[in-house]
């Protein structure tokens, strides 16, 4: 069946949610449609929370445990010996770690690294270390922001950025926005939303504080912040302290209705911990794009190469709370400059960041390694 077919061997820690297994999704989603490949999987959870991930023509090979191990190596070697891929494509610094080794014990096997989806401030001694040691050994290193190629300064004969892709079809046919309205509780004029993980690299506090400071301004706003959370970590209910006793701020867990629930608000947000962390080219902001929104984010990262201050949205430096409230009371109180941010928006996102675009990058990468 895979006979003459390029295989191609992804391996991610897991599928569940998060921009850069979005992004994997989305290439194994163009590349399907294809008869030139046969495409595997290998996570180390055995959990797909991408409902159309199970439409796609993959074979699926999770690692026996949750956790990567010294035992991954052999397992990981075990899975490549039996599939014979033609290209290992990695998405993490440990995952790339792990597939090493057989890269090393088959000459003809192309190591494909896409572990830089971020750029930090500061990298730790060791993600530094193994990033060298991964950089050693691949064949090409793609990032999906120029950003990230300078926070982690790889060899530029192999480096190389491709931006993030995305499926105009996830955008069709969505619900009504008053249907989502109500299904999530807004009963306000506007709606604010920040699509985000509860966790240290996002700064939520910042987002509902703003929330609050715009309640002195005005009452016929929502802010809601949405994204998965570990119950074993503070940051959601540290949100849900902020927003309490106002019916306006709504921290809520996160859901498979992204796309519908941003189609339903009128204003993007990310804001990032930038002391920990710094965002390659986030699918959030880029989503909040493709459906047309004015885009609030961190002056930062890769965010800098989509977001254009007062082009398309907002880049924010130090700005207090108070100061990003009435930025954006001021741009309620403008239809028409929302509205011309919201197209600028979608027009940026059709021209450079859709999924033909972004596959055929990387297909270029596979034949030009394969050739």
């Amino acid at each position: 069946m895979n006979k003459g077919k390029i295989k191609v061997l992804f391996f991610i820690g897991t599928l569940s949610s998060g921009g850069k297994e979005r992004r994997l999704l989305e290439l194994m989603t163009y590349l399907n449609k294809s008869d030139k490949y046969a495409l595997f999987l290998v996570t180390k959870q055995a959990e797909v929370l991408f409902d159309n991930f199970y439409s796609l023509q993959v074979e699926w090979l999770p690692l026996s445990t949750s956790r990567l191990t010294i035992g991954s190596f052999s397992e990981f070697y075990q899975i490549v010996k039996k599939i014979s891929p033609d290209i290992i494509h990695t998405w993490g610094t440990k995952q790339t770690l792990i597939a090493v080794p057989p890269k090393l014990f088959s000459k003809k096997i192309k190591l494909v690294n896409s572990q830089i989806t971020s750029a930090p401030p500061n990298l730790s001694l060791t993600e530094k270390l193994l990033s060298q040691i991964n950089f050693l050994f691949s064949d090409s290193i793609l990032s999906n922001s120029f950003a990230g190629i300078e926070a982690y300064n790889p060899p530029k004969t192999k480096a190389e950025v491709i931006y993030n892709g995305l499926n105009a079809q996830r955008f069709k046919f969505l619900p009504e926005r008053q249907e989502m309205r109500k299904k999530f509780g807004i009963e306000t004029r506007f709606a604010v939303i920040m699509v985000a993980s509860y966790s240290q690299n996002k700064d939520y506090e910042r987002f509902f504080k703003v929330g609050w400071e715009l309640l002195k301004l005005r009452q016929d706003t929502t802010f809601l912040g949405i994204g998965y959370y570990d119950d074993s970590e503070p940051y959601f209910r540290n949100a849900l302290e902020i927003a309490a006793k106002s019916p306006n701020l709504k921290p809520l867990p996160g859901t498979f209705e992204v796309e519908a629930l941003v189609n339903a608000c009128d204003i993007g947000v990310l804001f990032s911990n930038n002391k920990v962390h710094g965002e390659g080219i986030s699918n959030a902001v880029i989503e909040y794009m493709a459906l047309g929104k004015p885009v609030i984010a961190n002056d930062a990262g890769g965010t800098r190469e989509v977001v254009h201050d007062q082009w398309n949205g907002f880049l924010i430096k130090e700005e207090s709370p108070e100061e990003v409230a009435l930025m954006i009371h001021n741009l309620l109180e403008n239809p028409t400059l929302m509205e011309e941010m919201g197209r600028r928006s979608e027009e940026r996102i059709a021209k450079d960041f859709s999924l033909d675009k972004m596959g055929a990058e990387f297909e270029k990468v596979y034949q030009k390694l394969l050739n």
